[in-house]
């Protein structure tokens, strides 16, 4: 599966008649949701949503179609009082998509894929599609949403976390010029990483989250991210594609 290659195009750099041809080609279309968060010291704020990217962007390398611009902008999760991270309203975040994936499908998509970098996605996901997942289903498009780790499910399991094992591993198989694993050194003032120099109390973060900010693993839930590799994310990310993959071919037949 991996080594089938279709031709692909970013939505947003398409002429109308490029568009057109383009769908009538290959109606598929891909959209990476991500999120500006605090991923710890090794990974950029944009993780979520560069990683849902170079996902979408591995997959319409096996099945074609369009990848639409990253959606930047959701809500949910354990970091919203962390410096850099931009929270928005779920339901404001649920009826952009829900709106979008309509139009996709009377556009003539036959499937559509939405790839999730920021867990949480998936609750708004499942509450605001749907009535698309039922118009999907009278239309006889394909409809897939969720993030690595619920997307192929059951077939397929990925195991998540934030910043730590995991998803820095995923890093270091999609984008490792951005990771910088001797970033993660102690020591820094709290004061110059809190908004406006006021750390977070306990109430108001995940539990599960390393808060202090003079910890080298600031931010993390789950292994320590300097046990990651690139080998240990590809193992974890290729047969989600791949199963991706075939359901999507297999819906076009």
């Amino acid at each position: 599966m991996s080594g089938l290659v279709f031709p692909w195009r970013r939505y947003e750099e398409l002429r109308p008649d490029e568009l057109r041809a383009q769908v009538d080609a290959r109606p598929v279309a891909i959209w990476p949701l991500g999120l500006l968060e605090h991923h710890g010291w090794h990974l950029p704020i944009g993780f979520d949503g560069l990683k849902a990217e170079q996902l979408s962007i591995k997959l319409a390398e096996r099945v074609g179609g369009v990848v639409l611009p990253v959606m930047w902008w959701g809500g949910e999760g354990g970091h919203g009082p962390f410096l850099w991270t931009h929270y928005q309203s779920p339901q404001a975040a649920g009826e952009i998509v829900a709106q979008t994936v309509g139009q996709l499908m009377r556009y003539g998509f036959r499937a559509i894929v939405l790839l999730a970098g920021h867990y949480p996605w998936q609750e708004i996901l499942d509450k605001y599609l749907a009535t698309a997942k039922e118009e999907a289903s009278r239309r006889g498009v394909l409809m897939l949403y969720g993030h690595e780790g619920t997307i192929a499910r059951p077939a397929v399991s990925c195991r998540g976390d934030h910043a730590a094992k995991e998803e820095t591993s995923f890093g270091l198989a999609l984008l490792p010029e951005l990771v910088d694993l001797k970033a993660l050194t102690a020591g820094r003032d709290p004061k110059q990483h809190w908004p406006e120099g006021n750390a977070a109390t306990a109430q108001t973060i995940h539990p599960c989250t390393r808060s202090d900010v003079r910890d080298g693993l600031f931010a993390q839930m789950g292994e320590d991210a300097r046990q990651a590799s690139a080998e240990h994310g590809r193992k974890a990310l290729e047969p989600m594609l791949d199963y991706l993959a075939r359901r999507i071919l297999d819906h076009l037949g």
